[in-house]
């Protein structure tokens, strides 16, 4: 039976790539972020990111690989862009998005160094021109295996480049 959905999903997938157009890219990123710890404190982190991801009319996936000096994130990002008939206009689209990913940071006053979050962006999505979009998002990750840190949040400002 286990088979017979697998084929089923497999089948419908291939069906329907046919017919949704995928936009690729590749992109970087600038994050103000606030590191709240589980102690009462937080931290304040900027942070510099490459992506790679694809987009459809309705939908955005993207892989992020976040760094700075002591901190470090790999995440997965799904956006559902919102409300294109109501802004009549391509040029500016509106999104909600739930995110996973691992996060590693190292500082000598956390009993740990690493774990996982989950979480959700909201942004909006502006189209400098054919190949090129910048977008701007705020974010809030809830963190997971991480002993001091309980929550991550912050804004973002990317350069996409369509190919």
């Amino acid at each position: 039976m286990s088979r017979v959905i697998f084929l089923f999903i497999c089948t419908y997938t291939f069906l329907f790539s046919a017919i949704v157009e995928e936009f690729p890219f590749i992109g970087v990123t600038v994050t103000t972020q606030t590191i709240d710890l589980k102690k009462s404190s937080t931290i304040k982190e900027t942070t510099t990111a490459i992506q790679y991801g694809k987009q459809t009319v309705d939908l955005r996936t993207t892989f992020s690989y976040e760094f700075s000096g002591s901190y470090s994130s790999f995440n997965l990002e799904i956006d559902k862009i919102l409300l294109d008939e109501l802004f009549g206009s391509p040029k500016y689209r509106p999104y909600a998005g739930m995110v996973v990913g691992t996060v590693n940071y190292d500082d000598n006053t956390l009993n740990d160094n690493s774990g996982y979050y989950y979480g959700a962006a909201l942004g909006m999505i502006l189209y400098a021109t054919d190949n090129i979009d910048a977008d701007i998002s705020y974010h809030y990750y809830k963190v997971e295996g991480f002993e001091d840190i309980d929550n991550i949040k912050g804004a973002t400002f990317s350069l996409h480049y369509f190919y």
